[in-house]
């Protein structure tokens, strides 16, 4: 089973919470062993212990298949790019990392970091931090020093239309249906970034928003007590 997490954003606390929770005994008799873990991005920034937060990182790749897509709070600590909503005290935790601990961005023969996405055709799955839309595609050619916003990485789901602004560009789902379809026969687009849970899924009449269809459920797995949505379907 995989284990699918997102936006850390150096904090320790719910990492720690979320290994816990899935690898307690509880877990395991309900819903089986994670046997792989795919992290779409967001591992750094916002928080006060990414020191903490990437040893732990490195610490699950050695038990289990790990599979990380680029943020773009990573990029903009690995890059130097602006952002906003950094605290005084997660720069200053940012600042004291070393190259032992940012090994676990694997720098590319061009000087990039990281994957921008992960295709696993198997089952069907398309794993990235915020769009699934190629960059070459939408990248006007006077984009210049800005075109780095138009990177899977930067892309930001919308309902209102396709736009650029300087958080990154916009776009519709059923662009993104139309793109992954190009890869993959049936799609799953698995996406972080938004931070507000969505899932939406296209049929013979468009694209229907089903999660908030599906009723919240909780239950108590060991010490901790978990929201849940499963659609019965």
């Amino acid at each position: 089973m995989d284990l699918i997490i997102s936006d850390i954003h150096a904090d320790i606390s719910a990492l720690d919470a979320i290994i816990d929770l899935t690898a307690s005994i509880d877990f395991k008799n309900k819903y089986g062993k994670i046997s792989r873990i795919i992290n779409l991005g967001d591992v750094l920034e916002r928080g006060t212990h990414p020191k903490q937060v990437l040893e732990k990182m490195m610490d699950l790749s050695k038990n289990y298949p790990l599979i990380s897509v680029m943020g773009n709070h990573d990029e903009a600590f690995l890059y130097g790019r602006p952002i906003s909503e950094i605290s005084l005290h997660s720069i200053s935790a940012h600042d004291s990392l070393t190259e032992k601990e940012l090994v676990f961005f694997k720098k590319n023969p061009d000087d990039t970091f990281g994957q921008q996405e992960f295709l696993d055709k198997k089952m069907g799955l398309v794993c990235v931090h915020g769009g699934p839309l190629d960059p070459k595609k939408i990248t006007p050619k006077d984009a210049a020093e800005d075109a780095w916003l138009y990177e899977k990485s930067w892309q930001r789901l919308s309902v209102e239309g396709e736009f650029f602004d300087y958080s990154g560009y916009h776009y519709n789902a059923s662009s993104a249906f139309i793109e992954t379809k190009t890869k993959v026969e049936n799609p799953i687009i698995l996406c972080g970034h938004q931070h507000t849970e969505a899932a939406l899924a296209q049929n013979r009449d468009g694209i229907q928003e089903i999660l908030t269809k599906i009723k919240l459920q909780t239950e108590k797995l060991s010490d901790f007590v978990i929201g849940k949505k499963r659609d019965s379907d």
